[in-house]
């Protein structure tokens, strides 16, 4: 499907991966789901766990999960806003308290995903399967990073310092100081269970389920062909990563959710630091862009209905609709762009896209009542 993009691609000419069972992430892994999976109830169930131990729990899981979804993917992978150093400070040390290795690396594995998906190039390609793609990449297969698809972070001092002494910024980052925290609220074993074991497990899973789970179950509004889909369970799962459909179609878009209801709490704390002047730059979509995207997906998901596909009568009849349908759209946008009222060329362009989805678009039922329609008339 996207196989053209590996001939015209540079870095698919590396050999970006070879088979390599990697031992040390297995013991490192293993062991930090032991203890979260067997010492964290069991200190549950046996110590009267304080509101202090929750409390630093909560605070942890809240840092690092935001550090990789606004840090490590829209900031560094994406530039999709700029950020003041003290933000970036923040997002690389609470990033290297994941143990998802430095920004560099992520943003660089992340860029050929984009650039290569759903090809054998893709580092964490779903084709392979849910489990390749959720953590078998990591633990079987040892990748060449190509550092030269993020040249522009290179002159960003905290991101390269943070990973050339990545380790210490993660230790650091992620063992000693919440251990020290918990030292100081005389709980430091409820710490280490819950601030570092158990928070480090969630947040594996929850960004490993950006790869996995966004990619194989959900809808398909803004590229009919990408395997990334959007999904509310997802999205609240991984603070509004999962309208995954929309981020690989626009991922320069500082939001995954594009309406106001949702789940997207990274989008709402980007646009917050930008309105105490913490960030700024933030990149958005233009409108007709986005509602482009959703026509050609209308179009290429009518196409692929087996019944349409049979019948080139219907198939240009539908065609045509979709042809008045992008009509109405350009309308739209040309009033808008003019700065003239468009409620009534909106409302020509919505009324002719849900006859259009109601139509052609709403199931195999639908689309035979309408051919039989066509057919009798």
């Amino acid at each position: 499907m996207h196989t053209d993009k590996l001939l015209d691609s540079p870095a698919a000419l590396l050999p970006f991966r070879r088979w390599k069972i990697r031992w040390g992430s297995i013991a490192f892994l293993g062991l930090i789901h032991a203890v979260a999976f067997v010492g964290t109830p069991w200190y549950t169930a046996t110590h009267a766990v304080s509101r202090a131990e929750w409390a630093l729990f909560g605070i942890y899981m809240l840092a690092t999960g935001f550090s990789i979804t606004v840090g490590y993917h829209r900031l560094f992978a994406h530039a999709a806003f700029r950020a003041r150093a003290p933000v970036r400070f923040l997002l690389l040390f609470f990033g290297a308290a994941t143990f998802q290795q430095s920004a560099l690396k992520w943003a660089s594995l992340h860029r050929r995903h984009h650039q290569l998906v759903d090809t054998p190039a893709d580092p964490y390609n779903i084709q392979q399967g849910f489990w390749y793609a959720h953590m078998g990449w990591i633990l079987f297969w040892k990748h060449v990073i190509d550092y030269t698809n993020v040249q522009e972070l290179m002159g960003d001092r905290l991101a390269v310092h943070q990973h050339c002494h990545y380790q210490l910024w993660a230790i650091g980052a992620g063992v000693i100081t919440p251990l020290a925290a918990g030292w100081a609220i005389g709980h430091p074993m409820g710490t280490a269970m819950l601030a570092i074991a158990l928070r480090m497990v969630v947040i594996f899973h929850v960004t490993f389920f950006i790869n996995s789970f966004a990619h194989t179950f959900g809808s398909a509004h803004y590229d009919y062909h990408a395997s990334g889909r959007d999904h509310w369970l997802a999205a609240l799962l991984t603070n509004g990563e999962g309208y995954h459909n929309y981020h690989h179609r626009f991922p320069s878009d500082y939001r995954n959710g594009i309406r106001w209801y949702h789940w997207d709490p990274s989008k709402w704390l980007i646009w917050t630091l930008a309105q105490i002047g913490l960030a700024s730059h933030l990149r958005r979509m233009p409108a007709f862009r986005i509602l482009d995207a959703r026509l050609d997906t209308d179009l290429a998901r009518a196409r692929a209905d087996p019944l349409i596909e049979k019948d080139q009568a219907a198939a240009a009849h539908m065609q045509a609709e979709h042809a008045a349908l992008v009509r109405h759209a350009r309308a739209w946008a040309t009033l808008h762009k003019t700065k003239r009222p468009t409620r009534s060329a909106k409302r020509l362009f919505k009324k002719a896209h849900r006859s259009f989805a109601r139509r052609w678009l709403n199931g195999p039922q639908s689309t035979e009542k309408t051919l039989q329609r066509l057919h009798a008339g």
